[in-house]
């Protein structure tokens, strides 16, 4: 695992550097109209064809226009975003995996924006210019995405396969629920449809949350049920069952999700150790509902990969089956729109899909228009105004011409 090297600084210290190094307001924000050079572009990119961006440091922001999107249109957004005082801290986007806006919201005053600079709360590695920011429940549809590479890669048979078969050997009759739990399914787990107790449940055990456990896998397989899984339509969100999917993977792999994960899904898409961190439990599990961190281009990549189906520049990383089945709705929550495998559909004009967590950590995949979109931030907001008004629209107005490459 990687070293936590510790540096404190004195709060008037801080201040100073805040001071120092802060910027003009939102609406002096410069969008790129400049092309910058792509020489690792391929040349003649057809509607088919995609930029697939190397290691982050060589992924070069280019001008909206060069993808049918409106620079001014953007510089407006973030205008909007100061006006309304939204606490948002990133946006990134990309289109036909080309790098078009990565903004770092200096007005949130949350986080130092210092290229060199890292700094620790509660133990936990903070975010900073281009680095790490806690994607909070966002994780879960990471996890999954662990998942459906654990298939393509042949760890895992298929999503059928029962709780029970990877962890008979810490099996009690004294678990809440035993029997019953034996025939949940990593599919079940994958659509909150395993009947286990969510944490804002009244009756949820109490004492220390699978957050803080030292045994997750312990933990969580104690959590009693409210329903009997896979019952017909019934949904519950809990953190504890991507928490156990998360066990799944180490148990097959012999690794951590966030080992698991460098080598088939990090290292091939050019996502560097000092880009994430995932904090894992005394048994080095990593925690699948939470508390994984990331940069915002990391954001973007993996949002690129499940545009493409799974799909990296001519290989395959995740089953293309699963990644499908996984952004496509496989159970109805009503008037919150449909879920997949532990991500969101998109109930707007234009369809796509989402992963999200607690604070607004966001990334919108829309296919329609191969394009990505990530935010992070403290409060969460309904982005919908953002992506309709600013974005999206001006994708469909520019159409068919949206595929331009930098010359």
């Amino acid at each position: 695992m990687k070293n936590k090297i510790k540096k404190r600084f004195p709060w008037f210290i801080l201040l100073a550097l805040v001071i120092s190094f802060s910027i003009g307001s939102l609406s002096m924000r410069r969008i790129s109209t400049d092309v910058d050079d792509f020489s690792l572009s391929a040349s003649n990119l057809s509607t088919q064809e995609a930029y697939w961006p190397p290691n982050s440091s060589e992924w070069t922001e280019v001008a909206p226009e060069t993808q049918g999107l409106n620079s001014s249109k953007i510089a407006e957004m973030f205008e909007f975003i100061e006006n309304n005082s939204y606490d948002i801290h990133s946006v990134i986007i990309t289109r036909n995996g080309y790098l078009l806006t990565e903004e770092y919201l200096w007005e949130s005053q949350i986080y130092l924006n210092l290229p060199q600079f890292m700094y620790y709360y509660n133990g936990t590695k903070q975010y900073y210019w281009g680095k790490y920011h806690e994607q909070t429940s966002a994780t879960k549809s990471f996890t999954s995405i662990l998942i459906g590479i654990a298939l393509q890669e042949g760890f895992l048979d298929n999503i059928n396969q029962t709780l029970y078969e990877f962890f008979a050997d810490r099996w009690s009759p004294s678990l809440a629920n035993s029997t019953l739990k034996k025939s949940i399914t990593i599919e079940q787990l994958l659509t909150h449809n395993s009947g286990i107790m969510g944490e804002d449940d009244p009756n949820y055990p109490p004492g220390s949350l699978g957050g803080t456990s030292a045994d997750m896998i312990n933990w969580a397989l104690n959590v009693p049920l409210v329903f009997t899984p896979g019952q017909a339509g019934a949904f519950v969100y809990a953190n504890d069952g991507p928490n156990l999917l998360s066990g799944i993977i180490t148990n097959v792999t012999g690794k951590s999700a966030e080992e698991f994960a460098k080598e088939y899904l990090f290292e091939p898409l050019g996502i560097s150790e000092d880009e994430y961190y995932w904090k894992h439990d005394d048994n080095n599990i990593s925690f699948g509902g939470y508390f994984f961190q990331c940069s915002p281009k990391v954001q973007a990549k993996l949002g690129i990969l499940c545009l493409n189906n799974g799909t990296w520049n001519g290989t395959q990383i995740v089953d293309p089956n699963y990644m499908q089945n996984a952004t496509t709705t496989q159970l109805s929550r009503g008037a919150w729109g449909g879920y997949g495998y532990l991500f969101y559909i998109m109930d707007t004009p234009f369809k796509g899909f989402f992963t999200a967590g607690a604070g607004g950590q966001y990334i919108y995949v829309i296919p329609q228009y191969n394009i990505n979109v990530g935010f992070t931030a403290s409060i969460g907001i309904g982005y919908d105004i953002l992506l309709e008004n600013y974005i999206v629209q001006f994708a469909e107005d520019n159409a068919p011409e949206w595929d331009q490459i930098p010359e």
